[in-house]
């Protein structure tokens, strides 16, 4: 989308970057953290953080800044509007009952899948490191391969990572082309922590490319290639179709 520069405000952007700064998970960042993580002057730095604390969007502990719970709210109004609690979650819920595994909704959002949706909260994506809100490599995971997959050709070089090589980017298209054959995407356990990965993608009622993508991760050898192909990828295909109208 193109945008005259007259209609974007650089201060604004560089607020929302400060905002951004703080998913690293430390428990606090110094003015001076947070200029060498965004290239910034610290007196601008400064000037932007003792404005979103005026704001009640951070805090001050000493020298150390933190988010306050404020700042959840500025994702309600996407969780109310995509029905989330409504629809997805329940949805949600109920499909991973039936499959004994925790769902988890991941959806784009310019080069990065989101997390939005555990159901339930799935302890084997926290022990990953993954919560609501994080972020997931698009082409190292289940989910962010069953995203690619299903996306139109135009948009594969923006998606992917610019600093893929070649080999490695023709590695990719040829796992994306197997994906788009079976219908859903595969991830052995292959760093050693015990878990293997399925996702499908999701789309929306009137979109052509995924927006997302539905998975679990399971603990391996738990399932068996003829269990996920029958019972685990139809039901996640299944779970998929009932949100689309909120997708």
């Amino acid at each position: 989308m193109t945008v005259a520069d007259s209609e974007i405000s650089l201060t604004f952007a560089k607020g929302l970057a400060v905002l951004r700064a703080f998913d690293t998970g430390e428990k606090g960042l110094t003015v001076a953290d947070l200029a060498r993580r965004l290239g910034h002057a610290r007196a601008i730095t400064r000037r932007l953080v003792r404005t979103l604390e005026m704001l009640g969007y951070v805090t001050a502990d000493g020298t150390r800044y933190r988010l306050t719970p404020l700042t959840l709210k500025l994702g309600l109004g996407f969780l109310q509007s995509r029905s989330i609690g409504q629809l997805v979650g329940p949805v949600l819920r109920e499909e991973s009952l039936l499959l004994g595994e925790p769902i988890s909704l991941a959806l784009l959002s310019g080069r990065e899948l989101i997390y939005v949706v555990h159901a339930p909260t799935s302890a084997k994506i926290e022990m990953a490191g993954y919560t609501i809100g994080s972020s997931l490599p698009l082409a190292a995971t289940a989910m962010g391969q069953a995203t690619l997959a299903f996306r139109g050709e135009a948009d594969m070089a923006t998606l992917v990572q610019p600093d893929m090589s070649i080999p490695d980017r023709r590695a990719l298209a040829h796992v994306l082309a197997s994906i788009r054959l079976q219908g859903f995407a595969h991830l052995p356990d292959t760093d050693g922590k015990g878990f293997c990965a399925i996702a499908v993608p999701a789309f929306g009622l009137h979109t052509k490319d995924a927006v997302g993508a539905l998975g679990i991760v399971y603990p391996n050898g738990q399932y068996d290639t003829a269990h996920l192909r029958d019972v685990i990828v139809p039901n996640l295909q299944k779970c998929a179709r009932y949100i689309a109208t909120a997708l």
